[in-house]
């Protein structure tokens, strides 16, 4: 592969493999994101309690004036104990689909985000169900990375044998493609009407989209340039696996979006 570099392409897959399976940073459950948003001001709240009264408090309502307003009915906040220099409080949703448990200690150095073990002593009756969706989204998971993969290794076979400058243009255009592609099945597979619509999500949408589109575009110069007839077969099947990805990929973005997040 003398003329098309392998540390491009290694990033590609890297970045493919962190699409597939990317979780709670980008995509968040709503009441998540409430439960430790309550935390925060929980945490603002007992401050400034301190301050005024030379300790913390276990009462919640107690904090009202300080800007603690939460909804009881999604989040559910508790202040187990507290002291003149140290407390402990927990949130998280009052039925928690994704088992994410916040916590505030300052024995254990404040905020964090619960473990398995402790989860368990937190969300109860639905635990094991929660598991198991989650093994299910693993599972679905795993299967993208497969499908993902195979495409990723077919690539780098055409670019073994087919690798030149007259190549190299539909080349590039076919792994990036797989970018965006990625994108599409990480949203497949964690997008709902539960999860917030972030700036992330939104960046990495439009990014995707915008790719795809390049991808199209310089796919299509490459073979508007060429004599179709003097292609090798593989080469320009590859250019057509490139169109179509890229066209699926957009399509399954703008789709995802337009389902959960209509204008």
């Amino acid at each position: 592969m003398s003329s098309f570099h392998i540390k491009p392409i290694l990033l590609i897959l890297v970045l493919l493999l962190s699409m597939t399976g990317c979780g709670a940073p980008v995509f968040e459950n709503n009441s998540d994101v409430m439960a430790r948003q309550a935390m925060f001001d929980l945490m603002k709240a007992q401050e400034a309690y301190r301050a005024e009264h030379g300790k913390y408090t276990t009462e919640l309502g107690q904090l009202k004036k300080y800007d603690l307003e939460y909804h009881t009915g999604i989040v559910y906040l508790e202040i187990p104990s507290a002291g003149k220099s140290e407390y402990r409080a927990i949130s998280l949703p009052s039925e928690s689909s994704t088992a994410r448990v916040f916590v505030y200690d300052t024995g254990k150095g404040g905020f964090y985000e619960a473990d398995e073990v402790e989860v368990a002593n937190y969300v109860l009756g639905a635990l094991n169900f929660i598991r198991g969706e989650k093994e299910k989204q693993r599972t679905n998971i795993l299967f993208a990375a497969i499908l993902l993969g195979t495409l990723a290794i077919m690539g780098l076979r055409f670019a073994f044998n087919y690798n030149g400058k007259e190549n190299n243009g539909v080349l590039t255009s076919y792994f990036f493609s797989l970018l965006p592609l990625g994108w599409a099945v990480a949203a497949l597979n964690h997008l709902n009407n539960d999860i917030v619509f972030s700036q992330k999500i939104m960046t990495f949408s439009i990014a995707a989209i915008i790719a795809s589109i390049v991808c199209l575009f310089l796919t299509s110069l490459w073979m508007r340039n060429k004599k179709l007839l003097t292609i090798p077969a593989p080469v320009l099947g590859l250019a057509g696996c490139t169109l179509f990805i890229s066209i699926v990929s957009a399509g399954v973005v703008i789709y995802t979006l337009y389902k959960y997040y209509p204008l």
